[in-house]
Protein backbone atom coordinates (compact mmCIF):
# COMPACT_ATOMS: atom_id res chain seq x y z
CA UNK A 1 0.00 0.00 0.00
CA UNK A 2 1.46 3.41 -0.82
CA UNK A 3 0.96 6.52 0.51
CA UNK A 4 -2.83 8.47 0.46
CA UNK A 5 -3.76 11.77 1.41
CA UNK A 6 -4.48 11.99 5.26
CA UNK A 7 -5.60 15.29 5.48
CA UNK A 8 -4.57 18.89 3.37
CA UNK A 9 -1.13 18.74 2.71
CA UNK A 10 -0.74 15.50 4.85
CA UNK A 11 0.65 12.23 2.86
CA UNK A 12 1.25 8.88 4.76
CA UNK A 13 -0.43 5.59 5.19
CA UNK A 14 -2.54 4.58 7.49
CA UNK A 15 -3.84 1.21 8.74
CA UNK A 16 -7.40 1.33 10.23
CA UNK A 17 -7.79 -2.00 12.25
CA UNK A 18 -9.96 -3.29 15.10
CA UNK A 19 -7.14 -3.11 17.46
CA UNK A 20 -6.42 0.87 16.89
CA UNK A 21 -4.94 3.42 13.77
CA UNK A 22 -1.44 2.63 12.82
CA UNK A 23 0.43 5.24 10.78
CA UNK A 24 3.69 3.91 9.81
CA UNK A 25 4.57 7.02 7.82
CA UNK A 26 3.54 10.60 7.58
CA UNK A 27 5.05 13.49 6.04
CA UNK A 28 4.06 17.23 5.13
CA UNK A 29 3.63 18.80 1.81
CA UNK A 30 5.14 21.64 3.10
CA UNK A 31 7.05 20.93 6.61
CA UNK A 32 6.78 23.57 9.05
CA UNK A 33 3.20 24.33 7.86
CA UNK A 34 1.39 22.97 10.45
CA UNK A 35 -0.53 20.29 8.62
CA UNK A 36 1.07 17.26 10.42
CA UNK A 37 0.10 18.76 13.59
CA UNK A 38 -3.53 19.56 12.96
CA UNK A 39 -3.90 16.22 11.82
CA UNK A 40 -2.34 14.58 14.92
CA UNK A 41 -4.79 17.18 16.69
CA UNK A 42 -7.88 15.96 14.86
CA UNK A 43 -7.40 12.13 15.15
CA UNK A 44 -9.59 10.12 16.75
CA UNK A 45 -9.66 10.50 20.54
CA UNK A 46 -11.76 7.27 21.39
CA UNK A 47 -9.37 5.37 19.60
CA UNK A 48 -5.54 3.51 19.68
CA UNK A 49 -3.42 5.65 17.72
CA UNK A 50 0.38 4.05 17.33
CA UNK A 51 3.43 5.36 15.30
CA UNK A 52 6.18 2.50 14.54
CA UNK A 53 9.42 3.17 14.82
CA UNK A 54 9.36 7.20 14.61
CA UNK A 55 12.53 8.02 12.90
CA UNK A 56 12.14 11.94 13.06
CA UNK A 57 13.02 13.69 16.16
CA UNK A 58 10.37 16.50 15.19
CA UNK A 59 7.82 13.87 15.17
CA UNK A 60 9.14 12.25 17.99
CA UNK A 61 8.46 15.81 19.80
CA UNK A 62 5.03 16.63 18.09
CA UNK A 63 3.52 13.03 19.68
CA UNK A 64 5.20 13.24 23.11
CA UNK A 65 3.66 16.48 23.56
CA UNK A 66 0.39 15.08 22.61
CA UNK A 67 0.73 12.90 25.16
CA UNK A 68 2.06 9.96 22.90
CA UNK A 69 4.13 6.93 25.11
CA UNK A 70 7.04 5.10 24.19
CA UNK A 71 6.16 1.39 23.99
CA UNK A 72 7.98 -2.24 22.92
CA UNK A 73 6.01 -4.53 20.97
CA UNK A 74 7.33 -7.94 19.83
CA UNK A 75 6.89 -8.91 16.02
CA UNK A 76 7.98 -12.34 15.08
CA UNK A 77 9.12 -10.84 11.25
CA UNK A 78 11.22 -7.60 12.86
CA UNK A 79 11.64 -8.41 16.79
CA UNK A 80 11.06 -5.88 19.61
CA UNK A 81 9.69 -2.40 18.17
CA UNK A 82 9.59 0.28 19.65
CA UNK A 83 6.48 2.34 19.56
CA UNK A 84 4.96 5.95 19.82
CA UNK A 85 1.13 4.96 21.16
CA UNK A 86 -1.97 6.98 22.25
CA UNK A 87 -4.62 4.95 24.11
CA UNK A 88 -8.08 5.83 23.64
CA UNK A 89 -9.40 8.60 25.85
Amino acid sequence: MGEVVLAPGVHGTLFDTPGGVYIPTISADEPGSGGVGRHLDALPKGRAIEFPTVLSAKLRGMLLRRGYVEIVEHSEEFGDVEILVRRPQ
